[in-house]
């Protein structure tokens, strides 16, 4: 009889008892595989048949920082008979089919007995990780190891499961340098930092702008300025810092193993207090901030696109696109560092990439882009983003308007966009001269979402010398019969506190007698030529002329149309002329007027009530400036009071429930800005809205 001979496939069974010379085939498998960091957490063996949850089993929940940890893979095989010919370690994400990643082990490692491998997450630089390490991006993972031999396959299949963890994200106000334009990197400077939540910010717009022309008034110069001056909006960079979780739960740096984990930016409106108007206002501002309010998505309250808001316009609108660039060490100046793109069906938010290496590792951001009407505000979030997964997980790009859930997300306080006019100069002619409270002033602008900055750096007396030799350049420049209403003998300065002395009208005839010869009939006759006088009493409407000649002759004499600095120059008097009392003339509270220059980025705003002009009566001082400085901004006159409407008033530019407008001149009653003043001041287009209330809300 011919011997059995044995193989690699079989083995002897050594004698004992009934089993005495049977043969078994030899076997080999994985009875053991597991992640771990020494000393620390363990990773939890998978293999086939093997029950792996139980109420007292722990989840798969095993996680580290790759390249951070000294991280190891342990591993134990039976494999006494040298049986198991190839070994292969392959990386899938949790639910993949085709590995990620793959690692053939050498015949050392292949051997019999327990095996550490010291394992930090490296892995061979390739498309899906091109930093050349697992990252965030493809977690949870499955490491899976493959045996294949001769003999008996007891257990060839072993896995075990990790994860890459974002532990947080904290977000900054990113490098101004990386913005385009001087006037973001201003307002991103201003801003300082961003708001924690709970907390408001104000993002400035500093907007100088001021009519030039009496007519602009009535037309869009206002908007087509302020468009002009700051486009889309102002552009604020927000950067996020993610960090990293490591196998006890504490943050950690690791930039690299982000990978190309995409983040999702959101955006929420936050609605307006309108608490602080009155009834009238506040019921037009109601209807205003309502409009299309059914149609734009997401919902609220800022300023609809048709009349310069953004609300109902697509995600480019706040986060613009962005191309980025390769990281390096040093940015580029003037370039946003980060990609930037799109949403497809939530298209008001966007996604950016990180930086895994140079000057922002760890970092990602968009520009911020809020729009530039004043009284929108704004609430920033982000988070980590995901695809749809076959596990049932989330979905993040959906069109569901309403803020979206995640375990790991930061947000903003709220952003709120306000316009910053300038009061440049505030000039005192003398001590006695009646003062306006800056602080009260302020208050009917605020209200519009307005700062008007005192950049002054307080009240300045005028001296006598500066201040004759601009009246007396000023006059010179005027026509002949002006000048010859001024005595140029006249100390302007020491005259008083009122701003400019004229001769009498007495004084005036013989000033052009002087000058033309013949007698006063003669002086009369020239007037007449010169369309200085009109059928009623002459001496009258010389006293009148003498008040248009004033304000003339002031903002001649305080334009500076080289080196001027923009803002509102506040000149401060204890009446307008000498002969404002005088028959035919009229006291002055204040006035606006357009520079010479045409210079639209200054403005001149002059006061000079009295305290007697305002004994009674609900009007100010303050009201007075305010009203001024309305006209500056481009607001015409409203048509209050009724039986005595202002020159140049515009019924279609007023809310006309509010006739207690700012801009009329109802002494019967105090006087604040109309609803459509107040967004008009804010930037709103006012060609877009109606003076019914009611009509602006569109639903």
């Amino acid at each position: 009889m011919a011997r059995l001979a044995l193989s690699a496939h079989v083995a002897l069974t050594p004698p004992s008892g009934r089993n005495r010379n049977r043969l078994r085939l030899a076997s080999f498998g994985v009875t053991d595989f597991r992640l771990s960091i020494p000393g620390g957490a363990t990773s939890r063996f998978h293999r086939p048949g093997l029950r792996t949850r139980t109420t007292e089993a722990p989840e798969d929940d095993f996680h580290f920082v790759p390249e951070v940890e000294p991280a190891e893979l342990t591993y134990r095989l039976s494999n006494d008979a040298h049986l198991v010919r190839v070994g292969r370690l392959e990386l899938f994400t949790r639910h993949a089919k085709k590995p990620l990643w793959t690692r053939d082990l050498t015949a050392e490692e292949l051997t019999g007995g327990e095996h550490r491998l010291p394992w930090d997450g490296t892995v061979t630089a390739c498309e899906t990780f091109p930093d050349g390490v697992v990252t965030v991006e493809h977690s949870p993972y499955k490491l899976k190891l493959t045996l294949q031999g001769a003999g008996l396959p007891e257990c060839p299949v072993a896995w075990t499961y990790f994860h890459v963890l974002v532990d947080g994200i904290e977000l900054e106000l990113g490098d101004s340098r990386v913005l385009t334009r001087q006037r973001d990197r201003d307002v991103a400077t201003a801003l300082g930092r961003l708001p924690s939540d709970g907390e408001r910010a104000e993002i400035r717009l500093v907007s100088n702008l001021f009519k030039t022309r009496i007519e602009e008034m009535g037309d869009d110069t206002d908007v087509r300025q302020y468009r002009h001056a700051w486009g889309m909006g102002p552009d604020v960079p927000i950067f996020a810092r993610a960090w990293l979780k490591d196998s006890q739960n504490r943050r950690v740096d690791a930039p690299r193993a982000l990978g190309r984990v995409r983040f999702l930016w959101d955006w929420e409106d936050e609605a307006e207090d309108l608490t602080q108007h009155p009834p009238v206002a506040r019921a037009y501002l109601e209807h205003a901030l309502a409009r299309q309010c059914q149609t734009s998505r997401p919902k609220g309250d800022n300023a609809h696109r048709d009349v310069g808001g953004k609300r109902g316009q697509p995600s480019a609108a706040v986060f613009p696109r962005q191309t980025g660039y390769t990281p390096q060490a040093e940015p580029r100046d003037g370039a946003f560092p980060f990609r930037v793109v799109p949403c497809s069906k939530r298209k008001w938010a966007a996604y950016s990439l990180p930086w895994t290496c140079g000057a922002f590792a760890g970092r990602t951001g968009v520009v911020f882009q809020p729009s530039r009407i004043a009284g929108d505000a704004w609430r920033v979030t982000v988070q980590l983003a995901y695809d749809k997964r076959k596990d049932g997980g989330v979905v993040l790009d959906v069109e569901d308007e309403a803020p979206l859930p995640a375990s790991i997300q930061a947000r903003t306080g709220i952003f709120e966009s306000w316009r910053e006019v300038h009061i440049s100069r505030v000039l005192r002619k003398h001590p006695s001269v009646t003062s306006v409270c800056i602080a009260d002033l302020q208050q009917h602008f605020a209200r519009a979402f307005l700062r008007l900055e005192d950049r002054s750096g307080g009240v300045t007396a005028m001296d006598a010398a500066t201040y004759n030799s601009r009246i007396a350049r000023a006059v010179a420049a005027l026509s002949p019969e002006v000048r010859a209403a001024i005595d140029p003998s006249v100390d302007q300065y020491a005259a008083g506190p009122h701003a400019l002395t004229f001769r009498t009208y007495p004084n005036f005839l013989d000033e052009v007698k002087r000058l033309r010869g013949g007698g006063r009939a003669t002086a009369s006759l020239w007037l007449d030529s010169g369309k200085v006088a009109s059928r009623d009493n002459k001496e009258h409407r010389y006293h009148r002329l003498c008040k248009d000649w004033a304000k003339s002759i002031l903002v001649t004499a305080f334009d500076e149309p080289t080196g001027g600095t923009p803002g509102i120059v506040l000149l401060q008097f204890n009446g307008l002329y000498n002969l404002e009392t005088e028959p035919g003339s009229s006291r002055v509270n204040g006035f606006s007027q357009e520079f010479p220059s045409k210079d639209r980025a200054r403005c001149a705003v002059v006061q000079c009530g009295t305290a007697r002009n305002y004994s009674g009566g609900a009007n100010s001082l303050v009201q007075t400036i305010a009203h001024e400085v309305g006209h500056q901004l481009f607001l015409p006159h409203a048509p209050f009071p009724v039986h005595r409407v202002p020159t140049g008033a515009r019924t279609e530019q007023h809310d006309q429930d509010g006739s207690d407008c700012l801009m009329g001149y109802d002494f019967s009653v105090e006087r604040r800005f109309c609803g459509m003043c107040l967004l008009r001041l804010r930037g709103w287009n006012k060609q877009a809205l109606s003076s019914i209330g009611s009509r602006n809300a569109r639903p």
